[in-house]
């Protein structure tokens, strides 16, 4: 069998169903590639952000205000 021929769904998981804890655990870690992003979603980040800051300072401000 070639080392880049997709595996059947039956044999992989009779393969997933004989490994032990640990094993699957690994077999299942696969690390994944970052993402480039593109303009538009750049820009949703980038507002989503500057949100965030936002509302921890009215965060701050009404803990603060109700201090005093």
């Amino acid at each position: 069998m070639p080392k880049d021929a997709p595996i059947n769904l039956s044999d992989r998981s009779l393969v997933l169903s004989s490994l032990e804890h640990d094993q699957l655990v690994k077999a299942e870690k696969r690390p994944i590639s970052r993402r480039h992003l593109r303009g538009p979603q750049l820009a949703i980040l980038w507002a989503l952000r500057l949100y965030l800051l936002f509302m921890m300072a009215v965060v701050a401000y009404q803990v603060w205000t109700a201090a005093h």
